[in-house]
């Protein structure tokens, strides 16, 4: 017999208290001004509080409460970075490339048809790079940001179910077009709760499979089981209504591509090979298949739909491309500037995106912009093999992340910001590298 929701929602909340108390425990060492950065990563992968409010909006009104949110955030942000004597100047020297793309947002804002709405768009950018500020200005950062994905984890996940189950008008949708049920949960999409179950699910596992070669050491065995358990929960939630893995195919591609990549390491690492380059080769590859196949209309890999359980459009996504390709091919080098794409009325005619992070990023920041974030994400994947020191290492994590980005940008827009959950802790993970690459440099 299911529980009412109140008493379900009472006990999901009392269950969430007492998994974070078990976390905190566990880090006491983590100063409580870590709790920003945690909220906003929150934040980055949920509908936004204008949904819960239901609130008509447009991509061009956007969300006062979102928007109130956000400003509240990052001036609590500024305030804690002023009283920490925040070194402004050199975190912007130290990450010289995301800097290069943040200035070009905010040139490309010239050239946009909405500039005004540009702009604020581009506010959302000034409040990521604070909350990264906030992480790397940490005592010890790389345990914070650890800290912080698993009070993400361990509040989506069970908020998640709960939606779902007792809440079905804030957890699931129906698609359009079929009727089939979707579950959507505390993300705004399908695909969005499925990316967020992978994520949860490649650093459960790295984490899982460290804590237990270390055993002995590890302060509190309760918090292995909270994360297999939590690692159920996501795997659960990721086969979606239909009890399969392919239910999100992207999602599934990205979560074996992150298993792959630590694996890969692992055992490079336990052989002594080096493989950087080949992870580099790998990386350029697949920026190229991902921009080419929207130009091309077609899969390179003919096989792959089928054995996925998609069709040869990957659900339509194909004929998104060729509506969009028309447009892209007018700005290919420019663009039509930060936010300045994508209207209410384009969302309706075609799509609500292109389904192609590598598409939109041209649409938005031209090719310039896109070999501007391949750069970016390159350097990172560069950085992070060479300060793997063995095989636990959290770069060994932060490299699988970043080939799961990669991937999942194929047929989903992650790419060209830093407000999405797996943009965001993309550039987490970049704050993160550079801080230890310039150590050992020195």
């Amino acid at each position: 017999m299911l529980l009412r929701p109140q008493i379900a929602l009472l006990l999901t909340i009392i269950f969430i208290i007492f998994i974070l108390y078990i976390e905190r425990e566990q880090n006491k060492h983590i100063s409580k001004a870590i709790w920003i950065p945690s909220l906003w990563l929150l934040y980055t992968g949920s509908k936004g509080l204008g949904y819960y409010l239901n609130l008509k909006t447009t991509i061009e009104a956007g969300s006062p409460p979102d928007r109130y949110f956000l400003i509240f955030l990052g001036i609590i942000a500024i305030i804690i970075l002023l009283r920490r004597n925040f070194p402004l100047i050199e975190i912007i020297k130290r990450n010289q490339l995301f800097t290069i793309i943040i200035l070009y947002m905010l040139i490309s804002i010239s050239w946009s048809q909405w500039p005004v709405i540009s702009l604020k768009r581009w506010g959302r950018e000034v409040i990521a790079f604070l909350m990264a500020g906030l992480l790397v200005s940490e005592q010890f950062p790389i345990k914070a940001f650890v800290s912080i994905l698993r009070r993400v984890i361990y509040i989506s996940l069970p908020f998640s179910i709960l939606l779902i189950k007792y809440y079905p008008l804030y957890g699931r949708e129906y698609n359009r077009w079929t009727g089939e049920l979707m579950w959507i949960g505390v993300a705004s999409q399908k695909n969005g709760l499925a990316m967020l179950c992978s994520l949860s699910a490649v650093f459960l596992i790295w984490s899982i499979w460290q804590n237990i070669s270390i055993l002995p050491s590890v302060k509190s065995k309760l918090i292995i089981l909270i994360d297999i358990f939590m690692l159920l929960l996501a795997i659960y939630l990721m086969m979606g209504p239909r009890r399969t893995f392919t239910y999100s195919s992207t999602s599934f591609l990205s979560l074996l591509t992150g298993l792959i990549t630590i694996i890969l390491l692992k055992f490079s690492i336990h052989k002594a090979i080096d493989i950087k380059k080949k992870l580099l080769s790998i990386a350029i590859i697949i920026i190229i298949l991902g921009t080419l196949m929207p130009f091309i209309g077609k899969i390179p890999l003919k096989t792959l739909p089928q054995i996925l359980g998609r069709d040869s459009t990957l659900t339509g996504r194909t004929q998104i491309w060729t509506s969009l390709i028309r447009y892209a091919k007018r700005n290919i080098f420019l663009g039509y500037g930060f936010g300045g794409f994508w209207t209410t009325a384009l969302r309706e005619t075609i799509a609500a995106n292109a389904h192609s992070g590598y598409l939109d990023t041209i649409l938005e920041l031209g090719v310039t912009g896109l070999f501007i974030f391949s750069f970016f994400l390159i350097s990172i994947i560069n950085k992070a093999t060479k300060l793997i020191e063995n095989e636990w290492s959290i770069f060994l994590f932060f490299v699988s992340i970043v080939f799961m980005y990669l991937v999942h940008n194929i047929s989903e827009t992650l790419m060209g910001n830093f407000i999405s959950l797996p943009s965001a802790m993309i550039l987490f993970i970049s704050f993160l590298s550079n801080q230890a690459y310039l150590k050992i440099e020195k």
